[in-house]
């Protein structure tokens, strides 16, 4: 059985993070200690292990050629332009 990771995802509403957990929701909760905003996973895709860091860098690359970058943060997106543009990459690989 392949083993399974996931690129999520994560938005406070006007800034969104894209990065890479076995368990998002775990992440999120990990997330959300450190943020004064309430917090929600938007998307996560089930991907290859073996793939989903490079999967992710490709990602990043993608939406920060359109967005600022802070970190995995993006500001200025809008959640159906980020999510079409991480979705171009993952959704070839999804398990």
């Amino acid at each position: 059985m392949q083993e399974v990771s996931y690129i999520y995802i994560i938005s406070d509403g006007t800034n969104y993070k894209v990065g890479v957990s076995v368990n998002p929701e775990k992440r999120l909760k990990q997330l959300q200690t450190g943020s004064p905003l309430q917090l929600q996973i938007v998307e996560k895709f089930a991907l290859p292990k073996s793939m989903v860091y490079r999967l992710e860098k490709e990602c990043h690359q993608k939406v920060s050629s359109h967005y600022q970058k802070r970190g995995e943060w993006f500001a200025g997106a809008t959640e159906f332009h980020i999510r079409l543009l991480v979705d171009e990459i993952c959704d070839r690989y999804a398990i």
